[in-house]
């Protein structure tokens, strides 16, 4: 019965589930199709009652599988067939749940640092297997397919920073800093940079990073909510990569209501991130197993939301296509597989392994099908 459930919702978008003996063909009406090995038939069961949550746990934990190479390429069809989302018959009840159980992990400064250390405290040494030497962990700019990941990754950072629109001595302050590569070459340009975010492991490789430098740019572990109420005013400009997607729709105002606090009149701030065209939630696999809290903002509710905490849009939002990420993200998973050995496998078990290359495969595929981009805007607190 499961099975027959299963079949038919794949049927009504496109695509034939076709039994062969121990494994199965996915075929598309496109004529393009692909095999996977069933070894549990529990599957489809699960996915029957849990859609898309089951379906990403079924391959971490090997009730189906194909080749590695094959995964990417056979996710993004699936999105382009609309079947990237739950089962019908429990998308509105995961819609209630989601919005609720989002709304509580996003509501405290405690809250968001549980969301922060799920993800960014699994290691440095993790991340350092699939990231650039910058330790860069947002989409980079490629110029054309053959460049670099180094390259595009600089040239993301250089993009945002000339639009920061630096001068000697400016106050800075990132938002969300990462490992500390923006904050760096912010500060060789001149400014007295000051890096937060969550995770400690992070603060601690970046404050190395800078001393190594000899860069003047402090990182220290704090929320931006607690930071803008200790220091209003206090900055000329304000760096935000890749961290608005961790704050969630119900603070959206939050944040921006922090940047205006944390902006001296006039002072201006640059604000990247992952944007969408329709609202969608975010997929339950993702937002349960990787980015807990996460979400991705449909550009006219950020600027909304800015505007409504007082903040001026001056300049974009600067749209950069989605095939940026969906390259980082095919560099990252060719990366992280080629150096995977070199992890503790105590620690990053065969099922992590899984669980990471499910991760990044289906983001890229994300990026290659759904119409993910994106965008870069910058705000100014009015005098």
């Amino acid at each position: 019965m499961f099975r027959t459930l299963v079949r038919h919702y794949f049927r009504m978008h496109g695509v034939d589930i076709i039994s062969e003996a121990d494994s199965c063909r996915f075929i598309f009406d496109t004529g393009q199709s692909f095999s996977a090995n069933v070894s549990d038939p529990r599957l489809w069961r699960d996915m029957a009652i849990r859609g898309s949550l089951a379906f990403g746990e079924g391959f971490v934990d090997r009730k189906w599988d194909m080749d590695f190479d094959h995964l990417e390429p056979f996710l993004r069809l699936l999105g382009q067939h609309g079947l990237s989302r739950p089962l019908p018959h429990h998308t509105a009840i995961y819609r209630i749940k989601h919005s609720i159980s989002t709304g509580a992990r996003s509501a405290t400064p405690r809250a968001s640092h549980q969301n922060s250390s799920h993800h960014y405290d699994r290691g440095n040494e993790l991340f350092a297997t699939f990231l650039d030497e910058g330790m860069n962990y947002s989409c980079g700019f490629f110029d054309d397919q053959d460049s670099d990941l180094p390259a595009a990754q600089k040239r993301k950072i250089d993009t945002a920073i000339e639009r920061l629109q630096l001068f000697e001595g400016a106050n800075v302050l990132d938002i969300g800093c990462g490992w500390g590569s923006a904050a760096i070459e912010a500060s060789r340009r001149g400014a007295h940079v000051t890096g937060i975010n969550l995770a400690q492991e992070q603060i601690d490789l970046a404050q190395d990073r800078a001393n190594e430098a000899k860069s003047e740019a402090v990182f220290k572990l704090a929320d931006y909510r607690e930071f803008a109420r200790e220091n209003p005013g206090a900055f000329d400009r304000i760096l935000s990569i890749g961290m608005i997607e961790h704050v969630g729709r119900r603070k959206l105002k939050d944040f921006f209501d922090c940047i205006r606090r944390l902006l001296k009149p006039g002072g201006l701030a640059v604000v990247h991130c992952i944007v969408d065209w329709p609202y969608r939630v975010t997929d339950p696999w993702l937002e349960h197993y990787i980015f807990p809290g996460g979400w991705v903002p449909r550009t006219t509710e950020m600027v909304d939301r800015a505007n409504a905490a007082g903040l001026r849009p001056i300049a974009g939002p600067y749209h950069h296509d989605g095939v940026n990420y969906a390259t980082t993200l095919a560099h990252w998973r060719q990366r992280f597989l080629a150096n995977y050995h070199v992890l503790d496998p105590e620690k990053y078990p065969e099922r992590f392994r899984r669980l990471w290359v499910f991760y990044l495969a289906g983001c890229e595929a994300a990026f290659r099908a759904l119409g993910l981009h994106n965008a870069q805007t910058v705000y100014q607190r009015p005098v």
